[in-house]
């Protein structure tokens, strides 16, 4: 009952927050307030490459394909936003499953926002990987750093997905776990890390095992764009 006391507080806190980026982003100085610098999470990326608040989104007749969760702006890197698919993919498993257990070759350290390159790596290696083959070419597998942030704005992000008509992440069912891209640093050969987006928690698991992923992409501007 708690938690259920706690969700629907948080969702008219979530509900006033779109509000108010909503009013913000109808202001007259609209390329100013639309620019990278004020992204947030709970924002959509559209199929047109625009990134935008839904209402905007639906008002100029683009296709919501993506909701932001994190937005980086330390400006180390020209990684400034990450977004996530409004659908799961498939459930499968981590590698092939007629395959003897080998090391695929991802860092394996879960500490690393190294997802992209990890389902490179698993994409285009020696071993197949169903789940890799799963995702569309821009998306990749979350790593568990990577999964945990989204774990982070998970509630937010409900409401917008809600929105768009896609699949809530499963943030009420303990039942559910996603695989991560990330290997087990010291099982490297037979296990992976699995998340719940229930508890924030991540277990191993045997690679053989099939679980959904819930792919996401990071959103990059050039150095121009970063001036």
């Amino acid at each position: 009952m708690k938690h259920n006391q706690f969700n629907k507080g948080f969702m008219i806190v979530a509900t006033i927050i779109l509000s108010i980026t909503t009013f913000i982003s109808c202001d007259n100085h609209e390329l100013e307030d639309l620019s990278w610098k004020s992204w947030e999470p709970g924002m959509i990326y559209a199929t047109n490459g625009k990134i935008t608040t839904y209402e905007k989104c639906i008002a100029e007749g683009n296709t919501p394909e993506a909701v932001l969760f994190y937005i980086d702006n330390s400006q180390k890197s020209d990684i400034i936003a990450y977004a996530v698919t409004l659908k799961d993919c498939p459930m499968a498993e981590f590698s092939d499953p007629d395959t003897i257990c080998l090391p695929q070759g991802t860092s394996a350290d879960y500490g690393l926002l190294d997802g992209e390159t990890n389902t490179s790596i698993l994409r285009y290696g020696g071993i197949y990987s169903p789940i890799a083959q799963n995702v569309q070419a821009r998306y990749f597998i979350p790593s568990v750093a990577e999964m945990y942030k989204l774990y982070n704005a998970s509630l937010l992000v409900n409401y917008v997905i809600s929105q768009c008509g896609g699949d809530a992440l499963p943030i009420n069912d303990k039942r559910c776990w996603y695989w991560t891209s990330t290997e087990c640093d010291s099982q490297k050969k037979d296990r992976a890390w699995c998340f719940s987006l229930y508890s924030g928690r991540f277990e191993s698991a045997d690679k053989h095992q099939s679980y959904a992923t819930r792919p996401i992409m990071k959103i990059r501007l050039n150095k121009a764009e970063l001036q």
